[in-house]
């Protein structure tokens, strides 16, 4: 059980089963569009967070290949945190630092 497991167990009954159901929302989207939706915001909104031009997005939401680094940067505008997570014969592995470290890639 991680800390966010742990104080989740700390509120009232009502809180954790709305904490439950929102994350049940954002397991199901299925592509970028659904998850801007669910979190509230608008092309507008991804563009400027990410400085990418309102059109790019549009383009982004519809594209099923993409680098990491556009992919954690539109993630991040919605408030979020990109998660890579391999499970391979059961075996789950963090694989976000991946992500990180394109990100310190595109800075040098």
């Amino acid at each position: 059980m991680d800390d966010l497991d742990k104080l989740i167990k700390t509120l009232p009954e009502a809180e954790q089963h709305a904490v439950a159901q929102r994350a049940e929302e954002l397991v199901i989207a299925h592509n970028l569009r659904e998850l801007r939706a669910l979190v509230g915001r608008t092309q507008e909104d991804v563009s400027a967070g990410t400085g990418f031009k309102q059109t790019n997005v549009s383009r982004l939401e519809k594209r099923a290949d993409m680098k990491l680094s556009t992919l954690r940067d539109y993630v991040e505008s919605l408030g979020g945190t990109l998660k890579i997570v391999a499970d391979v014969a059961g075996k789950k592995v963090d694989l976000s630092n991946i992500a990180e470290r394109s990100r310190q890639g595109s800075k040098a």
